[in-house]
């Protein structure tokens, strides 16, 4: 097998990047494989990016200060991506809730191009898409400068002194002490504002996902059953869920999602798996594909893990988070 040089690889992913795989092998010869294997060793370093934007299934690869050629990559969108990407390209910013739920997909999906941002606005949270090129202080100048300014109330001052308006006084009413009947009449209201007040709860969380996530109609015409279930643990525990994949009917689930916590939402790769044992083997697998993704992992299953498999995670992923649901 042709050694390769990994400066050489470097060489070229600064000179020509994105580029992928093949791209170099073109270039100096030797195995995708091998280049694969050098490119991710580079990218750990931080000497080369990996990008979200697929070129025939294999995501390309670019040096850190060359981030306006990835440009170039939006001709391999699909046809609504590209779209969403030369609007956002246009207006430079984009306020989430003004949007329609398929373009908030569509920003989710282009994540080379699209950076999220959290805006308090008067005391409320608002998502915001800038343009990857765009600087952080120069998207929350064009946010700000969006924002309507809060009218002030009017004061409005009479032209002549107002005069004592005498108020007479009503008769007196002496309250009758309540009957058990009145009082058993009054109960079903209690009852009736519980049952709004739970409702309002209900939709406050239901705009949360929708705000950062997919929508909650979207993901409820999902009839797999695994799924239904694994939805309910995100419900309960704030999770937003941002892309989804059933890969095996009531089985395995792909998912993007972002999780709360006390410095802001975090953006995790999940992997959900209905099985009652899980082994070594299926952990390190999962554990590859959130290094491909570059992003850390959640794992949810219905079933325990082997013995060896939790050595596994105690010793070699212990990044890695797995509930069991």
């Amino acid at each position: 097998m042709q050694m390769i040089s990994k400066d050489a690889v470097l060489k070229i992913v600064q000179q020509k990047g994105p580029v992928i795989p093949n791209d170099i092998r073109k270039e100096m010869g030797g195995e995708n494989i091998l280049i694969s294997a050098i490119l991710s060793e580079l990218s750990q370093n931080g000497k080369v990016k990996i990008t979200h934007t697929k070129i025939g299934g294999s995501p390309a690869y670019y040096a850190p200060g060359t981030e306006e050629r990835l440009q170039g990559l939006m001709k391999y969108l699909n046809q609504k991506d590209k779209e969403t990407a030369e609007l956002l390209m246009q207006k430079k910013v984009l306020k989430d809730t003004d949007l329609t739920p398929l373009l908030r997909v569509s920003l989710r999906n282009i994540r080379d191009f699209a950076k999220p941002l959290e805006v308090n606005v008067r005391g409320v949270k608002e998502i915001y898409w800038k343009w990857y090129m765009l600087p952080t202080p120069d998207a929350e100048k064009l946010i700000m400068g969006s924002v309507k300014p809060s009218k002030k109330p009017e004061v409005l001052t009479p032209k002549k002194p107002l005069q004592p308006i005498a108020i007479k006084e009503e008769p007196k009413i002496i309250a009758k002490p309540e009957t058990k009947a009145e009082a058993k009449k009054e109960e079903p209201k209690k009852a009736e504002i519980k049952k709004e007040e739970l409702k309002k709860i209900e939709v406050k969380k239901e705009d949360m996902q929708t705000s950062l996530g997919l929508g909650v109609e979207e993901l409820e015409k999902e009839k797999d059953p695994f799924f239904k279930k694994v939805l309910a643990y995100f419900k309960e525990n704030e999770i937003q869920v941002l892309e989804y994949k059933v890969l095996r009917k009531n089985s395995e689930i792909d998912l993007m999602i972002t999780v709360p916590s006390r410095i802001g939402s975090h953006e995790y790769y999940c992997k959900a798996k209905n099985k009652k044992k899980v082994n070594d083997g299926e952990l390190s697998s999962i554990y590859v594909q959130s290094q491909a993704k570059r992003l850390p992992v959640i794992f949810i299953t219905t079933g325990e893990l082997t013995k060896k498999a939790k050595e596994m995670l105690a010793k070699d992923f212990k990044g890695m988070i797995v509930k069991r649901i």
